[in-house]
């Protein structure tokens, strides 16, 4: 009886652990438009009831918010389509126990509005990363498959794929990044792969943040293949022969999460996980093409 009042004990400390971090920071991605970077987070950055907002940046300026959620636990997933921005809000409902989700659209200069309103989400749509085809047609990653959602229907499979996906992502020409677990693709809209990374994780590193030796979040531009390594806490690129080096070496407690192409230059984004209870400090690099390295965002 002790024995299984001690695992049950462990049990329910695990899942407190994993709750909390699944609203914790990072929920969301990075995205670059023109002469500007979004990206999503909390307002104010120390409250424990995560009010989601999107943040913005342009050189010579400060980070500031771009649009703020008036929702507890609540997240923001970004596209940008030309000079547009699509956002998936979504929010936690206590009393009902589900999970909400809406589209907005704007541009950098304009104020958001929402094209598609709350609807009840049950495949967390967005946080596996998505794209718009049109305002009433949106593609979805949601492991290990692919999804079409059109306005007021049910998701359907996009695309067949013969390997699981983690995470999709709109790149140049009309093509697809899809994350795997240890392989990334580049695919056609049919889902035909066009070029394949594989090995992407070590299987030797020792010591990975919550033992999860993965790669969280990949972009592609131009034949290069940038990488966040999550198991070495390191940023990577895979150069179009093939050749890969870090590029950022991260150290405890900086744990790296989002990347985006940005011209010929390239935006690291990690965040200070301590597994504390308090919320995560965000860190933002941005890399020159001369690889000089600038920070953008640090809140320590």
């Amino acid at each position: 009886m002790e024995t299984l009042k001690i695992k049950t004990t462990l049990l329910g400390t695990l899942l407190l652990f994993l709750t909390s971090f699944a609203f914790a920071h990072p929920t969301g991605n990075m995205i670059a438009i023109g002469e500007h970077v979004l990206w999503s987070y909390i307002n104010p950055i120390n409250d424990p009831s995560h009010f989601a907002c999107v943040m913005i940046w342009e050189k010579g300026s400060q980070p500031k918010v771009f649009f703020q959620s008036k929702h507890a636990a609540s997240d923001f997933m970004l596209y940008n389509k030309q000079n547009e921005i699509f956002m998936i809000e979504r929010r936690f409902l206590q009393a009902s126990d589900e999970f909400q989700v809406r589209v907005l659209k704007s541009t950098v200069d304009t104020q958001p509005t929402v094209i598609w309103d709350w609807f009840k989400d049950e495949y967390r749509i967005g946080e596996g990363g998505f794209f718009m085809l049109s305002d009433d047609h949106l593609i979805f990653g949601k492991y290990p498959d692919i999804f079409s959602l059109k306005k007021g229907e049910q998701p359907i499979k996009y695309f067949g794929f013969d390997y699981p996906v983690n995470r999709i992502r709109a790149v140049e020409q009309n093509q697809i990044l899809l994350l795997g677990d240890e392989t990334c693709y580049l695919v056609n809209q049919d889902g035909q792969i066009l070029n394949q990374w594989n090995s992407l994780t070590d299987p030797t590193v020792k010591n990975a943040p919550l033992n999860r030796n993965q790669v969280f979040d990949a972009d592609y531009s131009k034949g290069q293949l940038l990488l966040s390594y999550w198991g070495r806490r390191s940023f990577d690129i895979i150069n179009a022969d093939g050749k890969r080096e870090i590029i950022l070496q991260q150290s405890i407690p900086y744990t790296p999460h989002w990347v985006a192409f940005w011209n010929k230059e390239k935006l690291l984004f990690s965040s200070e996980l301590i597994f504390d209870g308090s919320t995560p400090k965000p860190h933002l690099t941005l890399v020159s093409e001369q690889n000089k390295h600038s920070v953008i965002w640090d809140t320590r």
